[in-house]
């Protein structure tokens, strides 16, 4: 996983909403979009997970 930022590449970042299928509880993550793909196979081969919503997060720019 990236670190919170997300700042591992330069592909921006993005924000996965897992919610696990035991407890209901909500798991959010933030990744690069590399690492997105990679993590988001992951839990769709995951019994115990849900995936709820992936989003790019779009970054404002100094004014």
């Amino acid at each position: 996983m990236c670190d919170r930022s997300g700042k591992c590449s330069n592909d921006g970042t993005c924000q996965l909403v897992l919610r696990n299928r035991k407890t209901g509880i909500e798991l959010v993550e933030h990744h690069c979009k590399a690492h997105l793909v990679l993590r988001v196979w992951e839990a769709e081969r995951d019994d115990g997970l849900d995936i709820v919503d992936a989003t790019t997060l779009h970054q404002s720019s100094p004014g």
